[in-house]
């Protein structure tokens, strides 16, 4: 009796334990649920304008698996807005048709009008707080219209996912002007009084490259925006930053024109920085020292010049970016190099009093005391120099 007992209330149990955990309630099929992969914040008229960009498991799919598709795949992009951005959030699911997955989000778009306004802090706050955001996404600034950016599709009729916006790094592998920037970095600097944020902004070229002969907007990086000391962002041309990779610790390689009055002499691929970057402190008087070394290679040699002229080029060609790039960010009021962060590190209490606690700058034309390029050339390609 009492052995069928046992056996009654075991199976009891198993019973109670088979329907508790039967399934998974808040389970979907991949075929009901729109996967967002990147998502655009805009702030005008007094409104948060969000955009999402979504692609079916298909599209997904395809670009893992490295293949191509017979068409296009499909790019959707849903538009909503409101007066705070989880209101702007809950207006577009009243027209989504099926569930949103936010978990797959690898790139995040924020316009200049969100940039360049206070409202830049509600952006992160919420970047911060929504429980399936994650710190490993791509973030970009824009000038262009959100909804042309998220609906730009790649080449090959790949999926959206191989491009730039979603995979920045084979491009800058190749070209390292302006790197690439994860969210939890940009939180990170954003929070931090000292350091200067940067952003890269990215726009549509349909210029250089065709389709059959039609054009093709694919994407570029066209510039970048710097957080303006105690205000919001501001953004600089690629044309006014002729040197700000050359002081970036992580640049792979970059171009250089070795080129004096109006003569070509050749072409370096300059890579491999060593940088040091020293506050000099006179009483509240700071200055500051830089040396930054280079390993370049040389591909292209036009006009015979002996090796120590070409190093002399080289190195005042990119010691004249430098400085031209640090002079347009101080007209708009940036910091370009990150140097008021360096005096942060060595003594705090001086920045706090030369900076009023992060809100002005401190910087001059003067600022840079010395700077020091060393550039060497141990590769030259499959010809050996003549000279």
């Amino acid at each position: 009796m009492k052995r069928l007992l046992r056996r009654c209330i075991l199976g009891l149990l198993s019973l109670m334990m088979c329907i508790m955990m039967s399934g998974c309630w808040s389970a979907f099929e991949i075929q009901q649920v729109d996967y967002a992969k990147a998502f655009g914040i805009d702030y005008k008229n007094g409104m948060y304008h969000l955009y999402v960009q979504t692609l079916d498991f298909a599209s997904v799919a395809k670009s893992e698996s490295s293949t191509k598709s017979a068409g296009k795949p499909p790019v959707w992009v849903g538009h909503a807005s409101g007066k705070t951005m989880s209101l702007a959030l809950n207006e577009l699911f009243r027209t989504a048709q099926l569930h949103i997955a936010w978990g797959h989000v690898t790139s995040i778009v924020l316009a200049e009008g969100v940039l360049t306004s206070k409202h830049i802090k509600d952006v992160f706050d919420m970047l911060g707080r929504f429980p399936e955001s994650r710190y490993t996404t791509w973030v970009y600034g824009t000038r262009e219209p959100l909804e042309k950016i998220l609906s730009a599709t790649s080449i090959y009729n790949m999926s959206p996912l191989d491009s730039i916006l979603h995979n920045p790094l084979p491009g800058y592998m190749e070209e390292s002007l302006f790197p690439p920037v994860l969210s939890f970095k940009l939180i990170a600097t954003h929070n931090d009084p000292a350091t200067t944020t940067y952003l890269p902004s990215i726009a549509l070229n349909k210029t250089q490259w065709t389709e059959n002969q039609k054009e093709h907007d694919l994407f570029l990086i066209e510039g970048a925006f710097f957080e303006k000391t105690g205000v919001a962002f501001e953004y600089l041309p690629r044309s006014q930053l002729p040197g700000y990779h050359w002081l970036i610790k992580d640049m792979r390689r970059a171009p250089l024109l070795v080129q004096k009055e109006g003569t070509i002499y050749g072409a370096l691929s300059v890579g491999l920085p060593t940088i040091k970057i020293k506050p000099v402190i006179h009483g509240e008087d700071v200055t500051f020292n830089i040396d930054a070394k280079y390993l370049t290679a040389l591909y292209e040699y036009l006009v015979p010049t002996s090796y120590g002229e070409m190093i002399k080029i080289s190195e005042d060609k990119l010691r004249e970016q430098i400085l031209q790039t640090y002079r347009h960010g101080l007209k708009q009021g940036v910091d370009i190099y990150g140097l008021q962060e360096k005096l942060y590190r060595k003594n705090p209490k001086l920045w706090r009093k030369l900076t009023s606690n992060g809100t002005r700058m401190m910087l001059t034309e003067d600022s840079i005391q010395d700077l020091k390029i060393h550039l060497t050339i141990p590769y030259t390609g499959k010809y050996k120099r003549k000279v």
